[in-house]
C-alpha cells in the first residue's frame, strides 16, 4: 500500500472542528515553522538539512511557506524545480526510506491536534503523494546509476 493509498480524506478527531485550517497564510506559516523545529530536534534528519543541504533558515522557510501557499492556496510565487533540489541532496547523501518516514511521521503529527479542515487534509494528501514520488524516483535514480 502506498501513502497515498493509505491517507483518506476527512479522516480527523471528532472535537477537530475547533482547530485553524490551512487556509490562509499565518496558519500555513505556522505549520511551516512547527515543523521545521521537529524536523530540526530529529537526530537523523536535522543533519540532513543543516549540514548535508546546508540551508540557510532565513531563506528556506519562506520558499517552503510559499511551496506551501502555491499548493494550498493558488499562489505562483513558488517556481523551483522540487525534484532537481532532492537530486542533488541524495547525490551528497543518499535519502533513505527512514528520512522519507521520519519526514512524513514529522509533517502528521505537526498537524495533529493543531489544523484540520479541507485545507489540511489537503495538505496530508499532498505530503502523502509528494513522499511517495520523491521516494520512488530517488531510489529508480539510484538503481539507474548502479
Amino acid at each position: 500500500m502506498t501513502a497515498v493509498e493509505y491517507f483518506q480524506p476527512g479522516n480527523h478527531r471528532q472535537d477537530d472542528g475547533e482547530l485553524p485550517d490551512l487556509d490562509c497564510r499565518e496558519h500555513i506559516d505556522a505549520m511551516v515553522h512547527g515543523f521545521y523545529r521537529r524536523l530540526l530536534d530529529d537526530p537523523v534528519m536535522a543533519p540532513m538539512f543543516l549540514d548535508v543541504a546546508a540551508i540557510d533558515l532565513q531563506q528556506h522557510l519562506p520558499t517552503i511557506c510559499q511551496y506551501w501557499y502555491k499548493m494550498l492556496l493558488g499562489e505562483n510565487d513558488y517556481r523551483r524545480h522540487m525534484m532537481a533540489k532532492h537530486r542533488a541532496l541524495d547525490d551528497k547523501q543518499p535519502l533513505t526510506g527512514e528520512h522519507h518516514e521520519r519526514w512524513l511521521q514529522h509533517f502528521m503529527n505537526n498537524l495533529d491536534g493543531r489544523f484540520a479542515g479541507p485545507y489540511t487534509d489537503r495538505a496530508r494528501h499532498i505530503a502523502f503523494r509528494v513522499m511517495d514520488n520523491l521516494y520512488a524516483q530517488l531510489s529508480k535514480r539510484r538503481e539507474l546509476k548502479v
